[in-house]
């Protein structure tokens, strides 16, 4: 379109932004802050959002920003991508999200992270058209903004904006997992892991559609804590990937965890390693070969557990 135009967001954009993902998703995104004009306007003005919109004459027709947790972190991800049904197809989120990885360093940003939808194949096609090395599986992780009756497996992304991104452990890293993790620390990088300063406490929340786990490292007590919870609870447990992750991957393995790769840290420039029990059958049909594997393999792991505990119950 020849009256199109990319620019960054704006306070007076916030109503037209909220209603392009009206248009695009109805009620069902994930974030409610778009529903809402005025949280559009203070995560910008308080630089936790960068939006640019595309926009013809006033009326806002794509979005799409880097977000990050806190103003000073050099971690941000890729989100909030939305184009106008009747504009789709012409390359508009592709050309949003190019101009905000071009500024991502102006911005002192060292890593950038993508949550790809799995439901349909649009995002994941834009993942690797800007460059994104896909690291991780995160199984019935948010309810699906296309309101189907299943919650949305989410792609993780990853690439390098600066040299300050944190390499991977040094390690020998368990058998089932080095046709993942080996191409993965050759991309990356990799150093000797130093004992952290300080160790991540025990969280432990209840999300839609699963009990989310996170900590630093498990040992035998924790583990065994773990496997007395229900057995009909999805668990997705989110360690530190550090040089004890070969225990960790043994000990939760054994439990009926399953590895599915890893992902940025929320709050600090780390990586942390994913687990997952129970998954809700499903096929899906991925654009990474290495993603579809893990899915496949994560796949089947489930239900031969879901199986043996059946048994061992009978």
């Amino acid at each position: 379109m020849s009256n199109l135009l990319i620019r960054p967001f704006q306070p007076a954009d916030s109503v037209s932004t909220c209603e392009l993902f009206r248009r695009v998703y109805g009620d069902h995104y994930v974030s409610p802050d778009v529903y809402m004009p005025q949280m559009i306007c203070q995560h910008n003005l308080q630089e936790r959002w960068h939006s640019l919109v595309a926009v013809t004459g006033d009326r806002v027709v794509g979005h799409a920003a880097l977000c990050r947790h806190a103003k000073a972190s050099l971690d941000a991800e890729l989100a909030l991508v939305a184009v106008d049904p009747d504009l789709q197809g012409r390359k508009i989120a592709s050309r949003l999200g190019q101009q905000l990885l071009d500024g991502a360093r102006a911005l002192g940003l060292a890593r950038l992270s993508i949550k790809q939808v799995t439901s349909h194949p649009f995002s994941q096609r834009l993942s690797q058209r800007l460059g994104f090395h896909d690291v991780g599986l995160l199984p019935d992780f948010v309810p699906s903004p296309f309101a189907t009756d299943q919650a949305e497996t989410i792609v993780i992304g990853c690439q390098r904006v600066s040299g300050g991104l944190p390499p991977l452990p040094r390690l020998q890293w368990p058998a089932p997992c080095q046709w993942l993790m080996e191409p993965l620390a050759s991309r990356f990088g990799t150093r000797l892991d130093e004992e952290p300063a300080g160790i991540q406490p025990l969280r432990i929340s209840h999300l839609p559609g699963r009990v989310d786990i996170v900590a630093e490292r498990v040992d035998a007590c924790l583990v065994g804590q773990l496997q007395r919870l229900p057995l009909h609870w999805p668990l997705s447990v989110r360690l530190g990937l550090g040089r004890h992750f070969a225990t960790d991957h043994r000990l939760l393995m054994t439990a009926g965890f399953f590895f599915t790769g890893i992902m940025p840290t929320d709050t600090a420039q780390g990586w942390q390693a994913l687990f997952h029990r129970l998954a809700e059958p499903r096929q899906l049909h991925l654009q990474s070969a290495s993603m579809q594997r893990l899915h496949d393999e994560w796949q089947a792991h489930a239900q031969a557990w879901k199986t043996t505990q059946a048994s061992s119950a009978a």
